[in-house]
């Protein structure tokens, strides 16, 4: 059985791609070993998305909050090196208790970022990838896929 980490970042990973590929062309679970976990084709274009999953809560200023960390722990980074541009595009930051999902170009970020649970009601995850399309390459709008 797989370590419970891996299996919380699993399942971000694939709860990403069902969402991704609502909006997308294709999305593909990356290779094990490669230095993004999705790889996304919009319109033509690809898009490396590292997907960053936290399952726990913690606390600050009696406020409850989630956080991602955006360090790698690849084996052939050094522990802690962050990301670049030549090995990712955007992150897709998921909320596994909520099931929430949204998403930050590479750029917007450092080393972490947490956000008020409470907060997560303001932010719209199609308008984030949107957004995030359109910083990291002046991407189209998105067109959902027509479920019925």
């Amino acid at each position: 059985m797989a370590h419970p980490s891996a299996r919380v970042a699993l399942a971000g990973e694939y709860l990403c791609a069902s969402f991704l590929v609502q909006y997308c062309d294709s999305v593909i679970i990356a290779p094990e070993g490669h230095k993004s976990d999705l790889i996304l084709d919009h319109c033509g274009k690809l898009y490396r998305v590292q997907v960053k999953t936290t399952n726990s809560v913690y606390k600050k200023d009696n406020q409850d909050y989630f956080r991602w960390d955006f360090r790698s722990s690849y084996d052939r980074k050094p522990k802690g090196e962050r990301y670049r541009s030549n090995d990712v595009d955007f992150f897709g930051l998921v909320a596994l208790p909520r099931k929430f999902i949204f998403f930050v170009p590479l750029d917007s970020v450092t080393n972490s970022l947490a956000k008020r649970i409470d907060d997560l009601k303001t932010i719209d995850p199609v308008e984030s990838l949107q957004n995030t399309l359109n910083i990291v390459n002046q991407s189209p709008i998105l067109t959902p896929l027509d479920c019925e």
